[in-house]
């Protein structure tokens, strides 16, 4: 990639990532925990939920992470389900901004304000908010989506947080194997998405992406 386009990722990764972790964060402070709260957390605030680290990680492999929101089930009223909740909104944080994307470009481009950038910058934040939400939900720890598993099934759930560091090796190497399979799969799934939502807004907008 380009310089231009590492830095329109790297805005959309800082974005997206703070956002996704504000929502994990207030939902659980929406549940009555505090912890998030005291550990200044609850916030959009770029500065609070981006790893350095990870962040560097957006330049050199293009791919990144941010800070985890700590939680405290105790404080919950049914840490099971509420434990869900609260990963579920991150994801969902995800969907709402490339909903919001994509009737933001249907806009611009209806009225003709649409440059070669911004529709750069639209199209990729569809695309990777998208695919945080699809990549979030996948049920392997610590990705959030391994909690509808310890919903379904406790028993399954306390078993992957007892060897979450096993289960973290194993993504990794998904991530990084050759051929990408976990990146096939993913985009298999996230181009259709990102085709309806391009494609919902420009028919409420009055556009023909297609």
């Amino acid at each position: 990639m380009d310089v231009q386009t590492i830095f329109i990722l790297a805005v959309i990764f800082v974005i997206s990532i703070s956002m996704h972790e504000y929502a994990h964060a207030l939902m659980s402070h929406k549940l009555w925990d505090n912890l998030p709260e005291m550990q200044w957390r609850l916030t959009p605030n770029p500065m609070v939920h981006i790893d350095p680290i990870g962040f560097l990680a957006i330049f050199i492999i293009h791919f990144g992470w941010g800070r985890p929101v700590q939680v405290n089930p105790a404080n919950y009223k049914n840490p099971l389900r509420d434990e869900l909740l609260v990963s579920l909104a991150g994801p969902a944080s995800n969907i709402i901004m490339a909903l919001i994307g994509s009737f933001t470009m249907a806009i611009f481009v209806k009225f003709g304000m649409v440059t070669e950038i911004l529709s750069t910058f639209f199209q990729m934040f569809i695309f990777i908010n998208i695919a945080l939400a699809v990549f979030n939900m996948i049920p392997i720890p610590p990705l959030d989506g391994y909690r509808i598993i310890k919903f379904l099934k406790p028993e399954y759930g306390y078993f992957m947080e007892k060897h979450m560091m096993y289960f973290s090796i194993w993504l990794l190497i998904l991530i990084f194997m050759p051929g990408n399979i976990l990146g096939y799969f993913i985009q298999t799934i996230v181009f259709p998405i990102f085709e309806t939502f391009v494609r919902i807004a420009g028919m409420v907008v009055g556009v023909n992406f297609f």
